[in-house]
């Protein structure tokens, strides 16, 4: 048996003439062969779901150009073959019309509140099918379950579910569509229990008050404990769904935790949803099961639940530090590219605090130390305590236990070879001291945004080591001209990202909830970079309305019960505003304070002790740096006021983002108002949530779904509008006029020092905006600035907008840039095989098709005469190098000796078939497909795309992930079955198998197509299945771990 693939086990295979023969081929003296005839029933289910694979495989493999009239022609066919073998009547109703359509709704125009309806069931409609079952394993992904749950029920008639219990961290998730639903008339029925006293009796009395919603409650927590969780979605149209597995109504379960739920369609299994529909009704039958009577049921209930039920803590070791953890080794690889790519070694790297800023460090000097064995290192901080816990990390890193020397006021270092300084002790001691500038080769300092100081700034000049280590997790200050990156080559070299930083657990998750305040602010005066301070404070201060809402709201999202309990942080105007707020809680039966910069020291001290200890509830600040507001405790961040900048309000938020026993996440209440054109919300959602598929316009109408792990972002209707137009009217702000007044008004200041880069620097105008409609040189010729534009402008916008803004390939660009350097003046038939072929790369950088110039040669010498683009390149191609962060490394094929890309890298699909010779300049490849074959080489190219499609209620599984690192599942094209040729060839080995990565199709920012990671050779390690296989791929080269980062993202989906 060992030689087909027939395997000794239980089957329930049709035995099909494929099957017959390999079973023929099977000893039967040896091996039992168990088989049954095709019963009645067997051939409702089995025979049909057989055809239902068959014509499924059959349809997966045509060409994807295929039309669609094909597929319609067939089941048109099969119906009609139905009703004459088995004389069904009426089968020509079920002929597909001629229109070839799919009823998604039908909707009622009459008093619609919905202007723009398609786009109103966009956002009501499950992303997954409602046709198709499917699998949730929580965390992230193209849909998760809190997701879907809010579409159901804004989709469904009527909603039934059985849940252990319901915590308000659960509700609030679901909270806004519920009320939605409810208030249509439709009806809600929730079957529950008090077990464990771990349901919220503030989200039950909360539930209780939807209309149209029924509560049953089984109040003996001990006997009859009911573990169900299913949420079951009844349509009208009959497309019911349901939801069942391990996920109570909270966040851990929806959100939070591994839980595995399985959604089922009555389109596809509606057997389950039959059963799982009768078995709710008999629950809600059951005697066990009472009504909750909101008025009548409350006592009851709160003997039930009993005593505070808390969420069990995880528990890290502090010691796991043997092993840089994945975002760590990501900015590990980032400094590896500022070192050996782009030649930066004063390095700043800003991380949050608890994320193991000085693990990075100790791990980045480990890889020094070994290639540099007798390298002296200095590790400087202002306090003994920082200096003790960092020379234990490093030591248990180093796995040394001898490694290093504390130096400060109470101890002396014998050797000055490795030292951990108090920067008050090296300060006082520098002059005294025979140390030369370059006596330490490696050195680091933490804490760094005190450098400015005028204490550190005689170290950070004195000492010139190999390299600097900037460590800090706040790198901006009040005061803008204290900025620290000059020590650093001006710009911070890697950062760990707070959604990197929560996915990872370092930080406490957060609950978003942006609420419309009713506040008209575009006449407030707009000074500078923000809005005028006292305007502001006077559009607040005394403006009842608004606090009433805030006091509102707070009960809403806090629980009223919770009021009293909360440790919140809220950020106001001025003093006078802080003031007002105070006053106003206060009134309304609230502990609060007032912490200003005015304060002393005492006071701050007295006040961080009352808010830890709970004797005030509520803290209202104005001076963000102000020490006394660091207190881990706080669990509610209150924002009173617009922030203008992105990254002050990232430093707000974090001050609620530290962990604290008992604090299971951070409540952030975030009062929007309508905003001045100035004033963008953008880059703050980009921080909070980080780069995925959508851009941030599509996770705002798509409510999150990529928040990082365990938060929760949710934007009241109101806000959620001011939020869209404003992004809006910021994006429409970036026009052409605009780049060409903020280019005239550069050439102003620019004292004859006028390039690109300079002016990006000086206007913050995102590069690719710039290509949006012209090139530099025609933005720069409208501008006044040159009289000429190059007669290639086309071609350069081209490159920019198709090719170069999904580009990252430090190699690539620099080789173009020796093209640039000789004026194109080159003697090309000196060049090297990875010359040329780079040549063509460009070629197709420039053209989309073949054939423009006869050879290399021809376009060397037309470009060459084109001083203009010579110049236009140059500025270019600099500025897109400078920004490369693919840590690129040579390449490990068996075609390294003449193939230009670099392992790691990135390129269009065009860039990749010059460099492979799949494309000439003389023919361009025509392969659309995921896979491209040069036979005479054995050559095979796999291009992937983690995610296939896009579109809501796409069914495309997605099955081709990095399982880790170093392997790959990929599946084949569906015509590859076992034993075909294909088959045989991956099987064998035959042909050497070059994998290129990318997430998606479409660019979510630019608008232009994703480029490839190269991922370089890999051998098969596995392969099974037929028609399509799965095969696992081996890299020779484990990946990067940005690259696994997205490449593992759907591994669970599908």
């Amino acid at each position: 048996m060992s030689d087909t693939n027939i395997h000794t086990g239980v089957y329930e295979q049709i035995i099909n003439r494929l099957f017959k023969l390999k079973l023929n081929e099977v000893d039967a003296g040896r091996f039992y062969i168990g088989k049954k005839l095709i019963s009645k029933d067997d051939a409702v289910h089995i025979l049909s779901k057989y055809l239902q694979h068959l014509i499924e495989v059959a349809f997966a493999g045509t060409p994807d150009d295929q039309d669609a009239d094909k597929y319609t022609d067939f089941v048109n066919s099969v119906i009609k073959t139905l009703g004459r073998e088995f004389n069904v009547d009426d089968t020509e109703l079920d002929l597909i019309d001629a229109q070839k359509s799919i009823l998604t709704a039908v909707v009622d125009r009459t008093n619609c509140e919905y202007p723009d309806i398609e786009q109103h069931l966009k956002a009501i409609t499950p992303t997954t099918s409602l046709s198709r079952s499917a699998l949730f394993f929580g965390g992230k992904g193209p849909a998760d379950m809190e997701s879907e749950l809010n579409r159901e029920i804004l989709c469904a008639d009527e909603i039934c579910w059985v849940v252990s219990f319901i915590k308000t961290s659960g509700l609030n998730l679901l909270w806004n569509s519920l009320r939605k639903f409810t208030s249509e008339g439709k009806k809600l029925r929730i079957i529950t229990t008090t077990y464990t006293g771990a349901t919220d009796y503030d989200a039950m009395v909360r539930l209780a008050s939807l209309p149209n919603t029924e509560i049953k409650i089984s109040y003996d927590g001990t006997q009859d404990r009911l573990h169900a969780k299913s949420y079951i979605f009844l349509r009208n149209s009959g497309f019911h769904t349901a939801y069942i597995g391990s996920s109570n109504l909270s966040l851990y379960a929806l959100r939070d935790g591994k839980e595995w739920n399985f959604k089922a369609t009555q389109f596809e299994l509606p057997q389950v949803i039959d059963e799982v529909r009768h078995s709710f009704e008999a629950y809600w039958c059951d005697a066990t099961f009472e009504d909750f009577i909101p008025g009548v049921s409350n006592a009851r209930l709160k003997k039930a639940l009993g005593a505070d039920w808390e969420t069990p803590l995880l528990d890290f070791s502090a010691l796991d530090l043997m092993r840089a953890k994945d975002y760590q080794q990501e900015i590990l690889e980032r400094l590896d590219v500022e070192r050996n790519v782009h030649g930066h070694f004063r390095n700043l790297v800003v991380a949050a605090t608890g994320t193991g800023k000085t693990v990075i460090a100790a791990f980045d000097f480990k890889r020094y130390r070994e290639a540099h064995p007798d390298c002296r290192f200095l590790f400087v901080a202002h306090r003994q305590e920082i200096l003790r816990q960092a020379m234990l990390t490093f030591r248990i890193v180093l796995e040394d236990p001898n490694f290093g020397s504390l130096w400060d006021g109470d101890n002396e270092p014998s050797s000055y070879q490795h030292v951990f300084a108090s920067k008050d002790t090296l300060r006082n001691r520098l002059d005294h001291l025979q140390l030369t500038e370059d006596f330490y080769d490696y050195m680091v300092v933490d804490e760094v945004h005190h450098v400015v100081a005028p204490t550190y700034v005689k170290l950070m000049t004195h000492f010139k080591p190999r390299i600097l280590l900037g460590l800090t997790a706040t790198p901006e200050r009040t005061n803008e001209q204290e900025d620290i990156t000059v020590f650093f080559d001006g710009h911070i070299s890697a950062e760990i990202r707070l959604p990197a930083a929560l996915n990872a657990g370092l930080l406490a998750p957060f609950h978003y909830y942006g609420i419309p305040d009713n506040v008209d602010l575009t006449e407030v005066k707009w000074s500078g970079h923000g809005y005028d301070i006292s305007e502001l404070s006077r559009v607040y201060t005394q403006n009842d309305f608004r606090t009433g809402l805030i006091l509102k709201k707070m009960q809403e999202y806090i629980g009223n019960s919770q009021l009293s309990k909360v440790r919140a942080l809220c950020f106001c105007v001025n003093k006078e505003h802080a003031r007002y707020m105070n006053a106003k809680f206060t009134l309304a039966g609230l502990r609060t304070d007032v912490l200003t910069s005015d304060d002393d020291h005492h006071h701050r001290t007295l006040v961080k002790k009352q808010l830890q200890a709970g004797k005030i509830n509520y803290l209202f600040v104005v001076d963000l740096f102000n020490e006394g507001v660091d207190i881990p405790e706080i669990d509610t961040i209150l924002f009173l006021r617009p922030t203008e900048s992105a990254t002050v309000f990232l430093q707000q938020f974090g001050r609620g983002l530290r962990l604290h026993k008992g604090k299971d996440h951070l409540t952030v209440l975030d009062f929007v108002g309508h905003s001045r054109a100035e004033f963008s919300y953008k880059d703050r959602f980009e921080a909070l949530i980080g780069r995925h598929s959508r851009n941030i316009r599509e996770e705002i109408e798509g409510g999150f779904t990529n928040a990082p792990f365990g938060c929760k972002i949710v934007l009241e209707e109101k806000a959620k509008e001011e939020i869209l137009a404003n992004i809006d009217g910021y994006l429409r702000s970036l026009n052409r006029s605009r780049i060409i007044k903020e280019i005239a008004a550069y050439h102003q200041v620019c004292h004859g020092s006028f390039s690109l880069k300079g002016f990006l620097a000086y206007s913050h105008i995102p590069f690719h905006k710039i290509y949006g409609a012209l090139t530099w040189g025609e933005m720069c010729q409208k501008a006044g600035v040159r009289s000429e534009v190059s007669a290639h402008a086309e071609q350069i916008k081209f490159a920019v907008n198709k090719k170069w803004l999904a580009t990252d390939s430090f190699s690539y660009f620099t080789q173009l840039l020796q093209f640039v350097a000789s004026g194109f003046r080159c003697d090309t038939r000196t060049f090297s095989e990875q010359q040329r072929r780079s040549a063509v790369m460009l070629y197709y950088d420039l053209y989309d098709k073949a054939a423009h110039y006869a050879s290399i040669e021809e376009m060397f010498r037309d470009l060459a005469s084109d001083p203009l683009f010579i110049q236009e390149l140059h500025e270019v191609v600099d500025y897109l190098r400078d920004r490369c962060s693919a840590p690129e490394k040579a390449d490990n094929s068996v075609y390294q000796a003449w193939n230009p890309l670099r392992l790691h890298g990135v390129y269009s699909k065009a860039q990749i078939q010059a460099a492979l010779g799949l494309s000439t300049i003389e023919r361009k490849s025509p392969s659309r497909e995921g896979v491209e074959r040069l036979k005479d080489i054995k050559l095979e190219a796999m291009y992937v795309d983690i995610i296939k499609k896009r579109e809501e209620g796409s069914m495309t599984a997605y099955k081709d992930y990095a399982q880790n690192r170093e392997f790959f599942h990929w599946e084949t094209q569906n015509r590859v079955r076992e034993g075909n040729r294909e088959a045989e060839a991956y099987r064998n080995g035959e042909n050497n198998m070059l994998l290129f990565v990318r997430q998606q199709v479409e660019h979510p920012d630019y608008g232009c197509r994703m480029g490839f990671t190269y991922l370089g050779q890999v051998t098969m390690k596995s392969i099974e299945g037929s028609k399509p296989m799965q095969i696992v791929w081996h890299l020779n080269t484990p990946m990067s771990e940005a690259t696994y980062a997205f490449a593992s993202q759907y591994k669970a989906i599908g």
